[in-house]
């Protein structure tokens, strides 16, 4: 009996879905590995548990990794980066508590929750913070356990969440103040390596003559393995037995009308990528597939959403994609127009006096033979000029220009800019991590800018300031402004402020070196346009190297 092609579709579509449920099935054990990958989510890292091997290439710059952070934060403690010769390189956390010991100390220190790690050359160092002992500590600098709590001591507990307890030499508690909580036992006091995690609360004790001081504060690490394990194991088994009993009865039913309802959306779709090869990419509606009122996809078809949600992502992608690509032969042509006239020009004007010189129908004098050589040189300086700045800018563009950073104490390098226009005022001590060559060429592009727009009468100013990590160098000129609207383009390639037929000085692209090679260090290049001043003030910010 030859089956319609209807039915073929419908038993096809069955057996998919059988054949769903067996992949299903299998992906059961495969879920168990992420299951627990999950578990390992919701526990603690301990960082006693971790191996030499975990600590091989996770330094970069000398930094220590985002995850040792976390660790640190978790494992209430601190990670130390120290190179060979046990000088520290980084740390987390605010406060070091390590950097004033010497090389010795550090050898021999030991401490309670202590660990240390060697790969790679580095020493990474894990110190436990010891909040209890913190507050043991503060608690017997102004009690004894022998009188009864004073106010000052309550207050310390209180502010900390903690409770103390004191023992008799029979092991007998004699004094609690806090938390209503059973008193400890001998037992619970040894110094042992602890998983932090496991612990609901953290203790510290002290001998203080016939007494045992013991401070007990509510572990916030606790964080237990066998707890949230044992909770996924019975929701794992729970959502197998009944999603597979449920899986078993609508795979059938839920096959039957899917069959029906898988023809309909794939023409939609195919449609729609017909309009695409087209490069067509307004939006497409069936009214078949989509309510008419709402304009949202019939639940019957939310199977091909996602699909539809994508499809609606490219047409927008590939239409702006398209934008982008006029507006970049746009530009393109824009900036070939630009420099071809500025190529242009100077080669007229050398063409036109080479033209006369070569006439033989006028003899010129000494002096106007000098006159048009001088300005014939000119022109070609500003041409060279023109493609050395052009070069240079697709070199920085395509990182084939190399820095050679140096320490530059900027209250001495700065001098030998000083002139009768130009103020200078440093702060004691600014200092930068930069390519002189480069940092000279980012001085001359911004000072030549404001000397160029700045009257006569009028002084720049040019300023340096510094903080813990980064350095300021600003000039201030009283220009004439520039208009907000050419702001965004002020440090484009080729951008003279107006435009290429501008009779200023200046190749165009200064301002476009500049900015790349202050980003090739690292620093900032900012306009402020809420003065009045033409370009300024300018912020040009390198990061300081402190421990240079």
């Amino acid at each position: 009996m030859k089956l319609k092609p209807s039915s073929k579709l419908t038993l096809k579509f069955s057996g998919y879905f059988v054949v769903f449920y067996l992949l299903f099935v299998m992906s059961i054990f495969f879920s168990f590995g992420l299951f627990i990958y999950f578990i390992y989510d919701k526990v603690g890292d301990n960082v006693h548990m971790k191996t030499t091997y975990e600590f091989e290439g996770i330094v970069e710059n000398e930094q220590l990794p985002k995850s040792l952070e976390k660790a640190a934060e978790e494992n209430l403690g601190q990670f130390y980066l120290l190179d060979q010769e046990l000088t520290i390189l980084d740390y987390t956390g605010d406060v070091c508590q390590i950097c004033d010991l010497t090389n010795e100390q550090l050898l021999n220190l030991e401490l309670q929750g202590m660990q240390k790690w060697v790969a790679d050359g580095y020493t990474f160092l894990f110190i436990a913070d010891l909040p209890a002992d913190e507050i043991l500590q503060k608690l017997l600098a102004i009690w004894q356990p022998s009188k009864p709590l004073t106010a000052e001591a309550k207050a310390i507990l209180k502010e900390a969440g903690a409770m103390v307890d004191v023992y008799d030499k029979k092991w007998q508690r004699t004094l609690t103040w806090g938390a209503s909580k059973k008193a400890l036992t001998r037992a619970d006091l040894l110094d042992e390596n602890y998983d932090i995690f496991e612990l609901k609360e953290l203790t510290q004790s002290k001998q203080v003559g016939d007494y045992t001081v013991a401070v007990r504060l509510d572990n916030p690490s606790y964080k237990p393995f066998y707890g949230p394990f044992n909770k996924a194991m019975i929701l794992l088994v729970s959502v197998f037995i009944g999603g597979h009993i449920l899986l078993i009865i609508g795979v059938l039913l839920f096959s039957l009308s899917i069959s029906r309802q898988f023809i309909r959306p794939i023409v939609y779709i195919m449609s729609r990528i017909e309009r695409l090869a087209q490069f067509k990419y307004e939006p497409l509606k069936d009214k078949i597939i989509y309510h008419k009122k709402t304009g949202k996809m019939k639940r019957k078809y939310r199977l091909f959403e996602p699909v539809d949600t994508s499809l609606n992502h490219l047409s927008e992608r590939l239409a702006y994609n398209e934008r982008q690509l006029q507006h970049t032969e746009q530009l393109r042509e824009e900036w070939i127009t630009g420099l071809s006239h500025d190529l242009k020009t100077p080669l007229s004007s050398i063409y036109g006096y080479s033209t006369m010189l070569a006439s033989e129908d006028y003899h010129w004098s000494k002096e106007e033979i000098q006159q048009f050589a001088k300005t014939m040189q000119e022109k070609a300086s500003y041409m060279d000029a023109l493609i050395k700045d052009l070069t240079y800018t697709y070199q920085l563009k395509n990182n084939a220009v190399h820095l050679n950073k140096e320490r530059i104490l900027l209250s001495d390098w700065l001098e030998q800019f000083q002139d009768a226009r130009i103020d200078i005022k440093v702060e004691h001590g600014c200092d930068v991590y930069a390519d002189k060559l480069a940092l000279k060429r980012i001085m001359d592009n911004l000072l030549s800018n404001a000397i160029k727009y700045t009257p006569e009468d009028q002084a720049i100013q040019l300023s340096a300031t510094c903080t813990n990590r980064s350095t300021a160098i600003t000039i201030s000129d009283k220009g004439p402004g520039i208009p907000q609207a050419k702001l965004d383009n002020l440090f484009t390639r080729y951008y003279r402020e107006t435009n290429t037929t501008d009779a200023a000085e200046g190749t165009g692209l200064g301002l476009a070196i500049t900015k790349q090679l202050i980003d090739l260090h690292g620093g900032q290049l900012m306009c402020n346009p809420t003065l009045t001043e033409r370009l300024s003030p300018f912020s040009c910010r390198i990061n300081q190297m402190n421990n240079f």
